[in-house]
């Protein structure tokens, strides 16, 4: 649509949620024009090239008369800061209509845990928003109640139909897959924890697979640390091939995280027919409560993380149960669903 601009981080070849959510956009849309504020993985070379990008958005807004709406796709920290300074700009110098996409799981804690100043600037920025966007009844419950946003609405994050789905089939050892960003919020060393507690037990009936970036190296050690290398194949990031292979080829999917929005990796995973083990945190309570396709797990509580993967690994009812409803359940996340309720948003606005 010529009418909207759209503000993220990289998203072509983005390795972050919000970059493969915009992606997914840009895919469906024949005029699609996007400012990306962050598109280096160095911090540094970001910073340096933010002032190129405010300049770009000033520019921009002064030449293309079509742009109406600015779509800002933010989280928390970093982003928020960068988002807000060109906020004040499209407000104050071109007045012109602003989509707030909040996407970060980590924005309460973010809140409560900033001074004041910052406090100040992040009401300023949801309350002078004409809409703000959440990702679940739970997020939109808790912008309702801490702020005062002109209009607020849920949009579910959009995920894209698998062209392939053929189970890769092995008779061996439950394949559990981990994907995510690789560090505490995530809970993946707790899950690490866990294999190694049960290790005579998991050594003989569980494969769990970890894909991702982030902390890396601290997990490679904790790996062979833990002495679990036998269970444990991390399978560095991977490309949208590799991802395919690896839904295709697992069991279910497992996310104990302690902080989320609502998480792509859930959704596609269960696009394939995965069932999900999840913590009850962010929008995830709504996909498996909703649609009964997983297992619901306290954040940092191991015995339920134990507990979970042993009540798929020995059902197999049950795991067939879950996998059909996660197929059923993932229909209302693709594109023409979600892009129907977007665009009506757009003509409201």
């Amino acid at each position: 649509m010529k009418e909207i601009l759209y503000i993220s981080p990289e998203f072509k070849n983005s390795r972050g949620g919000i970059g493969l959510c915009v992606n997914n956009y840009a895919q469906f849309m024949p005029t699609f024009k996007v400012l990306v504020t962050n598109g280096f993985r160095s911090k540094f070379l970001n910073f340096i090239y933010f002032p190129v990008c405010v300049c770009h958005l000033f520019f921009k807004l002064i030449i293309d008369k079509d742009i109406k709406i600015i779509h800002i796709h933010g989280a928390s920290k970093g982003s928020f800061y960068r988002k807000y300074i060109l906020f004040i700009m499209v407000r104050r110098i071109f007045r012109k209509k602003v989509i707030y996409h909040m996407h970060g799981g980590g924005f309460r804690d973010f809140y409560n845990d900033s001074p004041l100043f910052i406090q100040k600037r992040i009401r300023y920025m949801i309350h002078s928003s004409d809409l703000l966007i959440c990702l679940s009844q739970k997020w939109k419950d808790f912008f309702s109640e801490a702020f005062y946003p002109k209009r607020i609405e849920i949009l579910n994050n959009m995920v894209l139909p698998p062209v392939n789905t053929d189970r890769i089939e092995s008779k061996r050892k439950f394949r559990l897959l981990f994907l995510g960003l690789i560090g505490d919020n995530k809970g993946i060393f707790d899950l690490l924890e866990v294999i190694a507690e049960n290790k005579e037990q998991f050594g003989k009936q569980l494969i769990l697979k970890v894909a991702g970036n982030g902390e890396i190296i601290r997990l490679e050690k904790r790996i062979k640390e833990l002495e679990i290398d036998k269970i444990v194949k991390f399978q560095g990031w991977v490309d949208a091939k590799k991802k395919e292979e690896l839904f295709r080829s697992s069991d279910a999917l497992i996310l104990p995280s302690y902080k989320e929005g609502l998480p792509l990796s859930i959704l596609e995973a269960m696009s394939y027919g995965l069932p999900i083990i999840s913590s009850d945190v962010g929008g995830i309570p709504d996909l498996l409560l909703t649609h009964k396709n997983g297992i619901l797990l306290e954040p940092g509580n191991k015995l339920s993380i134990q507990q979970s993967i042993m009540s798929l690994v020995n059902n197999k009812d049950l795991v067939e149960k879950f996998s059909k409803r996660s197929i059923e359940g993932v229909v209302e996340f693709y594109p023409q669903s979600v892009l129907k309720k977007l665009n009506s948003i757009y003509d409201e606005l």
